[in-house]
C-alpha cells in the first residue's frame, strides 16, 4: 500500500469537477493503493470556503 499525504488542492479539485483536472484528482482519490494522511491543518484550508457557500 502506497502511503500519501493529501493537501487541499486535491480536495478542491474534486470537488469543483471541472475538466481533466479534476478527474486526475479523483483518480487519485479511489485508488486502492493508496492510504491517504493528513493534518489538521488541511480542515483550515478547506472547510471555510464550504461552510461559505454552504
Amino acid at each position: 500500500m502506497n502511503r500519501n499525504f493529501i493537501e487541499a488542492s486535491i480536495l478542491i479539485y474534486t470537488a469543483l469537477s471541472q475538466g481533466e483536472i479534476a478527474e486526475q484528482a479523483l483518480q487519485i482519490l479511489e485508488d486502492e493503493n493508496r492510504e491517504f494522511a493528513s493534518s489538521i491543518f488541511l480542515k483550515l484550508e478547506v472547510l471555510p470556503k464550504a461552510i461559505y457557500n454552504h
